[in-house]
């Protein structure tokens, strides 16, 4: 049997009740869920993609740029799944063993999320890499973006966007992966030159708790580590009550500019 599955966010979310799908699926990424301008976002896909295994619980690791608008295949063989399309591998996936770990995250006071949210472009000089992303673009004029702003906090290594998901019900889990997936890249693209920008390699969420769609949360989240073009970073969504009601670990990795904006590739860097 195959399940299929096509999403598309008008502001108003129906809420699948169940967090994994059958063994073999068909999963497409409509094309209003970009993080560049024309391949799935991370957070989005990753999260529809670990729905096969657990969308609440899972790794999932990029294996190629995500194809929007196109029927992958998902394979899951007991906690693990492979997705793929028409040009070969897209993602892996793998359900948690046991709880990510994470350092301490709290809340964040609203005058540092509106320095933040203020100056999160200021390192690349008012560039974004990917105007349109669904995340993140403040290109977005369709309303369906989620309006982030990652931005540094003030004297800390610490980097914050506000979040009011500002839809009724409960916040579904693939959404949840799309807040967190863009915050935890910002500490990695701090890191790089003009030129270059980073891709999500790997990310990883456990969703902890009940995420309201009325809730003003925080999304917080630092650098961890690195080496060459590897960069690691953890998020949180923080609750009202400064609790981390989700997390994220994510792998990224730095690459030129032009694979985010082919446009670029002959162009030149302005």
């Amino acid at each position: 049997m195959v399940f299929m599955t096509r999403f598309a966010w008008s502001g108003t979310v129906s809420v699948m009740t169940n967090t994994t799908t059958p063994q073999h699926s068909l999963i497409t990424i409509d094309g209003v869920y970009n993080g560049p301008a024309r391949t799935g976002h991370g957070g989005v896909s990753g999260g529809r993609f670990a729905a096969v295994v657990n969308s609440r619980a899972a790794t999932v690791r990029f294996l190629a740029p995500i194809p929007l608008d196109e029927p992958l295949g998902a394979t899951r063989q007991g906690d693990v799944a492979h997705v793929v399309g028409a040009a070969g591998p897209v993602a892996s996936v793998r359900a948690l063993g046991g709880p990510l770990r994470t350092g301490h995250f709290g809340r964040v006071s609203a005058g540092d999320v509106a320095t933040a949210r203020a100056a999160w472009l200021d390192s690349r000089g008012g560039d974004h890499i990917a105007p349109t992303c669904f995340a993140c673009g403040p290109d977005r004029n369709d309303h369906r973006g989620l309006d982030l702003r990652p931005g540094p906090v003030p004297q800390s290594s610490l980097f914050v966007a506000g979040w009011s998901p500002g839809i009724d019900g409960e916040v579904p889990d693939w959404m949840v992966w799309a807040a967190l997936d863009c915050p935890s890249g910002i500490p990695a693209m701090a890191m790089v030159a003009l030129d270059q920008a980073v891709v999500t390699a790997e990310l990883s969420v456990e969703i902890r708790d009940r995420i309201r769609g009325d809730g003003d949360y925080q999304l917080v989240s630092r650098r961890t580590g690195g080496e060459g073009r590897k960069h690691t970073t953890e998020a949180a969504l923080v609750d009202e009550r400064g609790r981390a009601v989700a997390v994220a670990t994510a792998l990224w990795l730095t690459v030129p500019i032009h694979v985010m904006q082919p446009e670029r590739a002959t162009a030149g860097v302005s």
